[in-house]
């Protein structure tokens, strides 16, 4: 992992209460560039609604060494995660028992949880970058740390069907949910969880 002392992680709804920070995002998030082009938007154009709507809350892994080139980012929110029944085994219903509720009228599992909204290293190849392990490695500190403050032990993550995304998020500790498939936006996603 990199050091911390040659990264900073910056909120993005710290840096719009400063004076000129929004334009100053702006300058940051424009050399910003994401494989995946709908999490490239959110940054570029939806995080500073979002998080003025205070709907999710973005963070920025800028060098320490050069302000103003972003690493990576992500994006997390609180949502009840809603697991069927059916697809859980008992192992898995004893350990999501734990930190939510049954809700018998749609046979699954309720449980509020810390959702990664949104996650990507930085691929303009004229700014300097972060290994996807070590941005994963920060995110899933400051869940631990919103969680801490707050409950729940459980993290997910919503991806396209793509199977080196989805061997990532194995390989950082995630499970997959279930076989059912989500569509969003005419998009197959698959959610993976992690118990923190």
């Amino acid at each position: 992992m990199q050091k911390e002392n040659s990264f900073e992680i910056i909120r993005l709804f710290d840096l719009l209460a400063t004076e000129g920070g929004e334009i100053f995002f702006k300058s940051m998030s424009d050399v910003f560039s994401s494989t995946n082009k709908d999490v490239e938007e959110f940054l570029k154009e939806k995080a500073v609604q979002s998080t003025k709507l205070n709907t999710s809350s973005t963070y920025l892994v800028v060098s320490s060494k050069k302000g103003c080139d972003i690493l990576g980012y992500f994006t997390l929110a609180t949502k009840m995660l809603t697991l069927k029944k059916e697809v859980l085994s008992k192992s898995e219903i004893k350990i999501i028992s734990r930190f939510g509720y049954y809700d018998k009228d749609s046979n699954s599992y309720k449980i509020p949880a810390i959702l990664i909204a949104q996650f990507s290293k930085n691929f303009n190849k004229k700014s300097k970058s972060i290994n996807g392990s070590d941005l994963m490695d920060i995110v899933l500190k400051q869940v631990k740390n919103i969680l801490n403050l707050t409950s729940g032990k459980i993290v997910f993550i919503e991806c396209e069907k793509i199977e080196k995304v989805i061997n990532f998020y194995i390989k950082s500790g995630f499970q997959i949910l279930d076989t059912e498939i989500i569509t969003k936006n005419k998009k197959d996603l698959v959610q993976l969880y992690r118990v923190l």
